[in-house]
């Protein structure tokens, strides 16, 4: 797979964690804090997707089971979303 360089800016404190993260789990001179960082961005998109899956399969068991209390529920929480100003774009919505 290609490889693309992008820049990320963190604050000098995480800075300084990501580095002293990468010499203690290193032995290797080579060990490079952008591997370092690769590696934590592969691992954090894992866990992501098996929550993603998760969630897939818990939505699919509610509305099979439940579709009345599901379609309550979705209302609910709209409800509350709307009351709270969240919208689709912050990444917080009901449906």
């Amino acid at each position: 797979m290609a490889k693309k360089k992008i820049t990320i800016t963190l604050d000098e404190h995480k800075v300084a964690e990501v580095e002293r993260l990468v010499s203690a789990s290193s032995r290797d001179e080579a060990a490079s804090t952008s591997a370092w960082i690769e590696d934590a961005v592969t691992a954090k998109l894992a866990q992501a997707e098996r929550a993603q899956r998760a969630l897939d399969w818990l939505v699919d068991r509610a509305q099979t089971e439940n579709p009345g209390e599901w379609d309550a529920a979705l209302a609910a929480v709209k409800a509350a979303d709307e009351r709270h100003g969240f919208t689709r774009a912050e990444g917080k919505h009901a449906a």
